[in-house]
């Protein structure tokens, strides 16, 4: 088997290289994409493994789902097995990969091998990072219904037979989309307990209410948009047993938002604009 790996850059600091550190090693070679306006080939001037690394500028922010498939298809052209699709802030613990690349081996019908999630907040009041949660506390392997994007050790086959990323999400449950395609296919996902990625999901951090943890996005009213929007694109796409695949609900998002977050009005009319260019099919980079 064949491995290489996918990362997409947005106007990112030199921290990057760091989180590729973190995997590299593992894989024969990265194809850097980079969504933003101007050049960071500089990043890799003195890049110990700049040989394994095919950097590839965009000059404008396409969107993570036309972004992953540059990648994939590169990985595709150069006849590699399986990719390894990476966010520019996530970073993996030792052996991870190794440990993803080895449960590959397994079954031929995986189409995703995903590591154990790890949240990573940023704690404002001792300006340090902690972890938010572990999400698989106790399971060495489990087959699941979808993971995200970042970490997903991906099978080329299985990205082939279910047509790829769907551009028209940009970004937001574009893993959800992929997910379920290839479940509609009959292909399984499994996470790796042992494997563990370190992960950032935006500014999201937890709080409390009464008794209970609960973690609001804190998302900027843009980002708010994309998830109202593409999981309503969703629903339609795909019927409302949506709701049963992926646990996410909207209103638990309006609820956190209204208790928790700032920018109140901003993010409704978001919210809003989002449910209507769903339902007007208004796909894409958001246009206001």
């Amino acid at each position: 088997m064949k491995f290489c790996g996918v990362v997409v850059w947005y106007n990112p600091a030199t921290d990057v290289l760091d989180n590729i550190n973190s995997y590299i090693t593992e894989i024969e070679k990265l194809y850097i994409i980079d969504n933003s306006k101007y050049s960071h080939i500089n990043l890799l001037a003195d890049y110990k493994y700049q040989n394994k690394c095919k950097y590839i500028p965009l000059h404008k922010n396409l969107g993570l789902a036309y972004t992953l498939n540059v990648g994939c298809k590169k990985a595709i052209k150069d006849r590699f097995d399986y990719i390894l699709t990476m966010d520019q802030d996530s970073m993996f613990e030792p052996t991870a990969v190794s440990k993803l690349k080895v449960a590959a081996q397994k079954d031929e019908r995986y189409g995703i091998i995903c590591p154990n999630v790890k949240s990573i907040y940023h704690d404002e009041k001792t300006n340090l990072d902690k972890v938010a949660y572990l999400k698989w506390k106790k399971e060495e392997f489990k087959e699941i219904s979808w993971t995200m994007t970042s970490g997903s050790l991906t099978s080329l086959k299985a990205y082939t037979d279910v047509g790829g990323f769907d551009d028209d999400l940009f970004i937001a449950h574009i893993d959800i989309d992929f997910c379920i395609r290839l479940k509609q296919n009959n292909w399984k996902i499994l996470m790796v307990g042992p494997a563990v990625i370190k992960q950032r999901f935006g500014n999201s951090k937890p709080v409390r209410i009464l008794w209970k943890k609960v973690h609001p996005s804190f998302a900027n009213p843009v980002r708010t948009y994309y998830l109202f929007r593409n999981q309503k694109y969703l629903e339609m796409k795909y019927g409302k047993e949506i709701h049963k695949f992926i646990g996410v609900d909207l209103w638990k998002f309006f609820v956190k938002i209204t208790l928790f977050e700032k920018q109140k009005l901003k993010k409704y009319l978001m919210m809003l604009q989002g449910y209507r260019d769903a339902k007007a099919n208004r796909m894409g980079k958001y246009k206001g």
